[in-house]
């Protein structure tokens, strides 16, 4: 969602950790950093060098009641909306050669099958 739409974030009535990755689905190795904004908060990921088809480390980040989540992929310039709330525990940062998109759980990555 680009950044202008959508409603503005909610409460957090609960906490706990976050964490998100980068997924590579493009067709080219990637360079930059994907960076998670939340009001005065910002956590970077550097992603050079990350091949098609594999995931990188996780990156811890503080999401808060009220302040909105943004990604960001330095390649593309975007920035994106996507709120994570207290249940969400994951960020997965989708990379494709049309940019990126987000998605979040609450299942742990070295859970899922496929």
């Amino acid at each position: 969602m680009k950044e202008s739409e959508g409603a503005d974030k909610g409460a957090m009535p609960g906490g706990g950790s976050f964490d998100f990755f980068v997924v590579n689905i493009s067709s080219e190795t990637l360079t930059g950093n994907v960076t998670w904004t939340g009001g005065s908060r910002s956590e970077s990921l550097a992603v050079d060098g990350l091949a098609p088809a594999t995931m990188s480390q996780l990156q811890s980040f503080s999401p808060q009641s009220g302040k909105n989540d943004y990604w960001q992929w330095s390649e593309k310039g975007e920035q994106y909306k996507l709120n994570v709330y207290d249940k969400d525990r994951y960020a997965a940062v989708i990379i494709s050669d049309y940019g990126i998109g987000v998605l979040v759980t609450n299942t742990s990555p070295g859970t899922w099958a496929w």
